[in-house]
């Protein structure tokens, strides 16, 4: 089930949300620690239109409740005596409201700053305490924090929430719901969120696809959180479902190598699509990479087959084809890339990658940092050139590729929006990919765009290297129109209206 958060500071904004929310959800919380006013237990209870929970939460719990603890008490307890279908009751408080049916009670217990390490024992607490249900709210940004709850979801004692504050939560939202979770909690619509990275309802249900996700549900790890990431759980999710696969994906934040690995066989991960931070990293636990991923050092997508981890690098394939794609559209020709010098700003897993899909298509791979050893290191791994970052400009280049961390090192100096290259050295004979903004156009492909330069739209990259994941994982096509229009929903049309400009 899904929980919709009522959040409002007043009784008429209280009242119209429970209204608009209803249809979307099946549960309802009122959070009356948000009340500016002292709260119509009574009114609100005899207007609901779906069941409701009732919380009130203290600030040390990331609430609002500014009055006493006696008055939050006795709140509680006339929402207890009021019927309501659900009360949040504290675990330190659990002793001081008793129960009286028909109101069930939900013992939790919440940590805004961390999963303490003995979260098994609390929860073990939570249990002596006479819960129809007990909810576990922590901080777990990784896979390590989040393990200890993991745990407690794979073998739940009774009814158990288990919810992750932030982004990274919704590894604990996916899981739950396949475990068998009661309800996960979600905010109406954008701002009106119950705690920063919470989920929309309409989020769960076209992104994640909550509601299909049962205990017969493959997972797919998606690691990041970023707005690639989420593009990407929106276009897998859409392909799977397409398909009529009994798989979803798992979007989880890696942290340590050996608590990934713990999740991810804990789990069962069929396939995991690895964020650009790891992909290096993760070929530690890939016995069986690509010669690709090998080669490049990066792996962006794993799948196991015959309980065998297998490693692909598919952004080389996606970016190279992109910018083939582009080159072709000013100048026919079969290897458009032949010959070309093309200058890779960076030195991770992306410059890696790309600079493999260069010299892979006959193009000369040059790598350029500030970094000058690193650097180095990488043009040894395909035997090209390097050079610092100030060189990028007395440098003859037809293609400008900026990969990585040179914009990182720049963002205390620059202005919000810019790459870290100077827009002015740009020449219309050049052609320009970055894929330092995820699926959306930098300044700087603007600027190149402006200067009459071939442009590479990241957008392109992504539909490409999506297509080529869902082949992977699956051994399936879909059809390209099914993740452009997915794309179009979670990134806005509009921005498609720009990337296609780019690649003319």
């Amino acid at each position: 089930m899904i929980c919709i958060s009522i959040a409002q500071q007043s009784r008429r904004l209280a009242l119209a949300d429970m209204v608009n929310a209803s249809p979307q959800c099946d549960l309802l919380e009122v959070r009356l620690d948000r009340f500016a006013k002292a709260p119509e237990v009574a009114e609100l209870l005899a207007n609901k239109p779906k069941p409701v929970i009732m919380s009130c939460r203290r600030r040390q719990d990331g609430g609002d409740w500014q009055g006493s603890e006696e008055e939050r008490l006795a709140l509680l307890r006339q929402c207890i005596v009021g019927k309501a279908d659900y009360v949040e009751i504290e675990l330190d408080a659990a002793d001081q409201i008793r129960k009286f049916p028909p109101a069930k009670r939900v013992i939790t217990y919440t940590n805004v700053s961390e999963t303490p390490r003995d979260i098994a024992r609390i929860y073990a607490e939570c249990q002596k305490k006479s819960p129809d249900v007990v909810k576990l709210t922590t901080l777990a940004r990784t896979a390590e924090e989040a393990w200890p709850l993991v745990q407690i979801l794979a073998k739940p004692a009774l009814p158990t929430l288990v919810t992750g504050l932030g982004r990274p939560g919704l590894m604990l939202t996916v899981l739950g719901k396949k475990i068998g979770a009661p309800w996960t909690y979600a905010a109406l619509e954008k701002g009106m969120e119950a705690y920063p990275g919470q989920p929309t309802v309409h989020e769960l249900n076209t992104v994640y696809h909550y509601r299909s996700i049962d205990r017969s549900t493959r997972l797919i790890g998606v690691t990041g959180f970023t707005e690639l990431e989420f593009a990407t759980v929106a276009g897998l999710n859409a392909a799977l479902a397409r398909l009529g696969l009994p798989a979803r994906c798992l979007p989880i934040q890696m942290g340590s190598l050996a608590s990934f690995r713990k999740v991810m066989d804990a789990v069962r991960l069929a396939s995991v699509v690895v964020d650009d931070h790891y992909r290096g990293p993760v070929l530690e636990v890939v016995p069986h990479p690509e010669g690709a991923a090998k080669e490049s050092e990066a792996a962006d997508v794993l799948v196991q087959k015959d309980g065998q981890w297998h490693g692909y690098n598919t952004l080389w394939r996606a970016g190279v084809a992109a910018l083939e794609a582009a080159l072709r559209a000013r100048t026919p020709a079969d290897k458009p890339l032949q010959g070309r010098i093309a200058v890779i700003l960076g030195t991770n897993a992306t410059a890696r990658s790309m600079a493999y899909g260069v010299k892979r298509r006959g193009g000369v791979p040059i790598v350029a940092s500030r970094d000058g050893p690193a650097a180095q290191r990488v043009a040894q791994l395909f035997g090209c050139r390097h050079i610092l970052y100030e060189a990028l400009y007395s440098t003859m280049h037809d293609v400008l590729i900026v990969a990585s961390d040179e914009k990182d090192k720049l963002k205390e100096k620059a202005r919000s929006g810019e790459s870290g290259v100077h827009s002015g050295y740009l020449k219309p004979s050049m052609s320009v990919m970055d894929l330092t903004t995820g699926p959306r156009a930098s300044q700087l492909l603007r600027d190149a765009d402006l200067c009459g330069c071939v442009v590479v739209s990241p957008r392109q990259v992504l539909l490409l290297q999506l297509e080529l994941q869902v082949q992977l994982i699956t051994g399936q096509e879909v059809p390209r129109e099914l993740l452009e229009e997915t794309l179009n929903g979670v990134l806005g049309a509009a921005d498609a209206s720009a990337s296609s400009s780019l690649k003319k």
